[in-house]
């Protein structure tokens, strides 16, 4: 399995829930919730893969999906 963005970002929302999941009696993400994201982002892995042959290409527009879900993220926070 290569290497992408979305793989990292996976790692690191897993390796976050369990950390918030120990320290608050009402963590931010559910069970449920925290599955469905990371099926969500498995899909948009495959899609990205399936479109893009090239690496470089796939990096780029894997952490350009990540900046504007980000940046869409915290508009919806803010609102």
């Amino acid at each position: 399995m290569r290497l992408t963005p979305i793989n990292i970002v996976s790692a690191c929302l897993i390796a976050w829930y369990f950390v918030e999941d120990m320290d608050d009696t009402n963590p931010l993400l559910s069970v449920t919730a925290l599955i469905s994201l990371l099926v969500v982002l498995l899909l948009v892995d495959i899609f990205f893969r399936i479109i893009m042959k090239q690496d470089k290409k796939l990096w780029l527009y894997e952490f350009a999906f990540i900046v504007v879900v980000a940046i869409l993220t915290l508009i919806i926070k803010i609102t």
